[in-house]
């Protein structure tokens, strides 16, 4: 009787035997192997060096909060420059997003005591879009990127929470104004990432009303 050998006989999601596609996986597999290489993890494999479908499909059912989790006790978080952050973000609007560590000079300003991933949860996500309607997803992006990555100011937000504002210029407007983008982070020491709570859009003049509102609460 022959070897059977599990890598020639795929299997779908379902755990049924299906055709390999054209690079030697189903697409559904392929798509899986996108997906991890998109969001920079390491690929699962057997022993004899095919992909371990199995675990891949255990990795992409998890929470953003899970896999962080998960990630942080197998790989060190690769140091970054602000530069290849903003590159690397990459957005799912359809579910929890694990973004970047922040820029280790701000760590101070916000009292943290070591650096965290950034989780933007997927129920974020849906709330900034109805509250903030002007804030389309490539905007989403763009804030995030500029704000947390390469901000411009990073203040206290709130007396009673750890919540910090992260500001930055974005772009001109088709009027010619200035659009700074803020984004609220939570950074609340006893979770195990730094949370984004929403991201919107302020003119000059909302980002130097933050301030002084921050100023006046840090002098109280």
């Amino acid at each position: 009787m022959s070897n059977f050998k599990e890598s020639d006989h795929p299997r779908d999601s379902d755990g049924k035997f299906t055709q390999k596609g054209v690079s030697g996986y189903t697409d559904k597999v392929n798509e899986r192997i996108a997906w991890a290489k998109d969001k920079k993890i390491d690929l699962p494999l057997n022993a004899d060096g095919s992909i371990n479908d199995i675990a891949l499909q255990r990795i992409q059912k998890m929470s953003a909060a899970e896999l962080s989790k998960a990630l942080q006790k197998e790989l060190p978080q690769k140091k970054m420059s602000p530069e290849e952050k903003i590159a690397s973000v990459h957005i799912d609007f359809d579910r929890d997003n694990i973004l970047p560590e922040l820029n280790e000079e701000y760590l101070a300003k916000i009292g943290a005591d070591k650096n965290k991933p950034v989780l933007l949860k997927k129920s974020v996500i849906d709330r900034n879009r109805t509250e903030h309607k002007d804030v389309s997803k490539d905007d989403m992006k763009k804030i995030i990127c500029r704000a947390l990555y390469h901000p411009d100011a990073v203040f206290a937000a709130n007396g009673e929470k750890p919540y910090y504002h992260f500001a930055s210029f974005v772009e001109m407007s088709e009027k010619g104004k200035q659009k700074i983008g803020m984004v609220l982070l939570d950074v609340d020491k006893g979770k195990d990432n730094f949370e984004i709570v929403h991201m919107h859009y302020v003119n000059p003049d909302g980002l130097q009303r933050a301030l002084k509102k921050a100023n006046k609460k840090r002098l109280m």
